[in-house]
């Protein structure tokens, strides 16, 4: 304030503005009106733009310094908990039971605190005489700076209360009756010190999340080494039969061969391992009392024999719902293989053969991004290939999805995600993990992506699984290269990972001659 407008007593403390004793003529009045009004409106817009900065022009002023001071401490404490580390791990700090309360009551209290302040400042800089119309531009003006404040705080209440109702949903227990707990990460800078590496298993499902007790449609072991990133993708033939039951799960004593029909009769038309998790559920009375799910677990432990590893963790996904995944997230790009016209949407097989009229249209060709019914599509197709083609197009899909996860984008689509996540996904990680495995995912952009080539090694009717498990052992003890291509890297789109015709196709069919060549440890970006 000038030294001229220091002299000047305004109507806030006698009826007729005066200046040097000098009253003011009607035009001088109006002129000193306008610049309080002026420096009102500058003074709350300050405190909008900065928790207390506009008191500081006040007789409210060391109020202003506690609100301004204490914004910055917390903005400086959460960039510090949000950057260190990577902001996906930063975010999942925030993501356990106790970090989404401690976010809600921050936005919930940080919200009221600042709108407190650009109140206050308001009311400290209104004189007590203004005129109607200037009483209510100042009204006017911070009821829009409150609401400039209100409206995204109201926002990050409903996406923290959208989180919490997902990961109510998401997060299931572990049935640890049988495999024992799972091998979970530590405390302190690097969680993962003592752990080296984590087995997560995913199963893509035909099923509704009421509707479990249907045929796992995909079967995918992801292991992690949790020093180097580098990570083992194995994928599991749906078609695989004789598959081994641990001894001491209750489906043994049914099947001590493994799971082959002509021994007994099962779920299965031929006894295959998209059948497991239905068997277990039919003969749920063998499992103990306490067991919830032994479909789920069964499947587990089941594919813990076959690769010769310990299952750690489990998602599970319907296949329906990843559609609204992928498009929640903004779409994923990768190589379409080919050759033209590509990758088939929809299409029916009935004893070896499409049904004519059954395929709606094509994915052609080449690197492009997908949308989600695309990318359903094209990991699920099926008939313009064997099952092999398909899990290859799952592996490139995994790839794809870990490279491309973008904090800043995600947040813009975070309601979407978060309310498909909770339709569509089970997982048995402990919420409180969550910053722990954001680190893990962190490190695996920049690890190695290895895929073992089981259905291109073995006979699906006939499995040889000490040899599955010997190809595991190999893949996962292959030292790091900083040379090999990233999670995410794609092959050139020159080199189609499929050559089969689009009209034919039996799921069930065994690989092509060309397949059999294929090593049996490749990098996944070879057929991406």
């Amino acid at each position: 304030m000038s030294t001229e407008d220091r002299n000047v007593s305004t109507e806030d403390d006698a009826s007729t503005p005066t200046r040097d004793g000098r009253e003011l003529s009607r035009h001088e009045v109006r002129q000193v009106r306008s610049e309080q009004l002026k420096r009102a409106l500058a003074l709350t817009g300050l405190s909008t733009i900065w928790p207390g900065i506009g008191l500081l022009r006040t007789r409210r002023k060391w109020l202003g310094v506690v609100l301004a001071l204490g914004a910055a401490v917390t903005a400086i404490v959460l960039g510090f908990v949000l950057f260190s580390g990577g902001v996906l791990a930063g975010a999942a700090k925030f993501a356990t039971k106790r970090g989404l309360i401690s976010l809600l009551v921050l936005v919930a209290i940080g919200a009221l605190v600042w709108i407190s302040g650009i109140l206050l400042t308001a009311k400290e800089t209104s004189g007590r005489r203004w005129t109607s119309k200037m009483r209510w531009a100042l009204r006017g003006f911070t009821t829009l700076m409150v609401l400039i404040v209100a409206v995204p705080a109201v926002q990050a209440v409903r996406y923290v209360t959208v989180t919490r109702s997902a990961f109510d949903k998401i997060f299931t227990d572990r049935y640890e009756g049988r495999g024992g707990p799972a091998r979970g990460p530590g405390t302190g800078s690097d969680p993962w010190k003592s752990v080296p590496r984590v087995n997560m298993l995913l199963l893509g499902s035909d099923a509704g999340t009421d509707r479990y007790k249907q045929r796992t449609d995909s079967m995918m072991v992801v292991s992690i080494d949790t020093k180097t990133g580098d990570t083992t993708l194995i994928s599991i033939p749906r078609n695989l039969q004789k598959v081994p039951f641990p001894k001491n799960n209750p489906m043994h004593a049914l099947f001590p061969k493994g799971y082959d029909c002509p021994e007994r009769g099962g779920a299965g038309a031929e006894c295959m391992m998209n059948g497991v998790w239905i068997e277990a559920d039919n003969n749920k009375d063998k499992f103990p009392a306490d067991e919830a799910n032994p479909g789920l677990d069964t499947t587990r432990e089941v594919i813990g024999e076959i690769v010769g590893l310990h299952i750690d963790y489990t998602a599970v996904i319907d296949m329906s719902g990843f559609q609204q995944l992928v498009d929640a997230m903004g779409g994923v790009y990768i190589t379409v293989p080919g050759p033209p016209p590509g990758i088939p949407i929809g299409g029916k097989v009935v004893n070896g053969y499409v049904v004519p009229g059954s395929i709606t249209g094509y994915i052609a060709p080449g690197y492009q991004k997908l949308n989600g019914r695309n990318a359903l599509w094209y990991a699920r197709s099926r008939v313009a290939g064997t099952d092999d083609d398909r899990m290859r197009r799952q592996r490139c899909m995994v790839n794809a999805l870990v490279s491309q996860t973008d904090p800043f984008k995600m947040v813009t689509k975070f309601t979407g995600i978060m309310e498909a996540a909770g339709q569509n996904i089970r997982l048995d990680v402990p919420q409180d993990e969550l910053p722990a495995f954001a680190e893990l995912v962190d490190r695996m952009k920049s690890g190695n992506s290895r895929t073992v080539n089981v259905t291109d090694s073995v006979k699906h009717y006939n499995p040889d699984f000490a040899k599955i498990r010997s190809m595991v052992k190999t893949a996962i003890n292959t030292p790091h290269d900083p040379k090999a291509p990233k999670a995410g890297a794609t092959a050139s789109t020159s080199s189609p990972t499929s050559s089969s015709s689009p009209t034919t196709s039996s799921p069930t069919t065994e690989p092509s001659s060309k397949s059999t060549s294929v090593k049996p440890v490749t990098d996944t970006a070879e057929h991406c």
